[in-house]
Formats: structure tokens, sequence, C-alpha cells
């Protein structure tokens, strides 16, 4: 009976791959190299298994470009990422680069573009005939990937954006008293794409085009409390 073997994904996630693709940039440029040279610039002896992954890796995120007789060379999109300019010019590189994958992007034609909750995403690898041990793998790829262009400022996070809809900051009973800055848990909340995440101890939450997902567990009374604050503070982005 043959092993069961989940759909292709990268093995990196984009920004390991930017540091992956800059090696080979920095020793090369865009000259047509062996694939056996490339591996070598990134740390590797040779063309292994794992060098071959990662390899992979990079032309999934059109980072690298493989030619006829075993050759490759960084592309235009890498060189931007890495050396764009005006800042817009790398953003976009790196938009296009975050889509590339062909895996990614079935996941963003699923969801309509958006980036739905860590449940959703994982539901849709299994769906989509992956071992429970490769949807965790390209999961956790695909969520920093996302990360990474949220961080690079690629699209802006809806966290950031909440506030014009619920205000996040603490409440206060007393109507002459200036609300209070948000404090250290808030930063905590973070927006990915479409979606918005809370983690604090062993709760989180999810919030997406696809509902509010909440896990977890609490002993602490007062986590829970902040816990409660920060749904409540959502509620005003939900549906009637």
């Amino acid at each position: 009976m043959s092993r069961m073997r989940s759909p292709n994904f990268p093995a990196l996630s984009l920004e390991d791959a930017v540091k992956a693709v800059e090696a080979i940039y920095d020793k090369n440029r865009k000259v047509l190299i062996t694939r056996e040279d490339a591996a070598k610039d990134i740390g590797y002896t040779g063309l292994t298994g794992r060098s071959m992954q990662v390899l992979g890796s990079l032309v999934q995120y059109d980072l690298l470009e493989n030619t006829s007789k075993g050759e490759c060379r960084v592309t235009q999109i890498a060189e931007d990422i890495l050396h764009g300019f005006p800042d817009s010019k790398k953003k976009d590189a790196l938009r296009k680069a975050g889509h590339a994958p062909a895996l990614f992007q079935s996941v963003f034609d699923r969801f309509d573009g958006e980036i739905p909750g860590e449940n959703a995403v994982r539901s849709f690898l299994i769906q989509s005939g992956f071992t429970n041990d490769g949807a965790d793998k390209a999961l956790k790829n695909f969520l920093a990937t996302n990360r990474y262009l949220e961080m690079n400022g690629v699209f802006e996070s809806v966290a950031n954006e909440v506030h014009a809809d619920a205000d996040l900051a603490p409440k206060t009973d007393n109507p002459g008293e200036k609300p209070a800055e948000h404090d250290q848990e808030s930063k905590n909340l973070t927006g990915i794409g479409a979606a918005v995440f809370w983690n604090k101890g062993d709760l989180d939450f999810n919030l997406s085009s696809a509902g509010l997902a909440v896990t977890g567990a609490t002993n602490s009374a007062s986590e829970l409390t902040a816990f409660i604050a920060k749904l409540e503070a959502l509620v005003a982005l939900l549906p009637e």
C-alpha cells in the first residue's frame, strides 16, 4: 500500500525564502548558475533532498527560476524584494511572491481573497488531500508568510482599523474620566489580512469572514476578564 502524501507546498515561509535567495543573489546577481551551485550558496554541500526542497520553495515563491540543463537564476521579483525602490515596488514584489505558491493562491481563492481563521485554513487543507502532519506544516508556513507580508506593510492589519468600528480602549463608568490608553494586553491583538487574531495564555480567538472561533481554557480570573473585554469590543464587527 502506497504511503499517503500531501499536495505540494513551500517548505519555507516567505521570510526564510527571501533570506535564502539573498545569499544566492549576493554571489551571482541574476546570472545563470547550476542548481548545485545555488544549493552551495545557501549552505548545503550540493543537491541533497533538503536543498532541493529549499530551492523548490524559492521557485514556488517566484524568487528563483529554473531553466534548461539544470540551471537557475534569481528572478526580477526577488531583486525587487531585496533592492526595490521606491518602497511601493518592494511591497508589490512581496505581494506577488506571497501569492505565487499554488497552494496559497487556492486558499485566497477559496475565501475570496481574505485570510480566514487558522481552523478554517486547516480544514480546507485537510479537504484538499493533506495529511494531518502535512496540513500542520503547510498552515505554519502560510500563516508565517502572511505575518511577514503584514510586517512589511503589504496590507494593513485589520486590528489597526478596529477602532473605527469598536472602541478597544478600556471603558470607564465615570463620564468625566478620560479613557486609559490601550494596555499592554492589547498588543496581543493582531490582524492578518481580513482576520483578527488574539492570544493570551491558553485562550485565543479568530475573527474572520467565516465567523468568530473561540478556543482554549483558563483558571485565571484576570486573564478571563481581559479576554472577555476583547471579545466585547468586537461585537460591532459581527453582523446582526
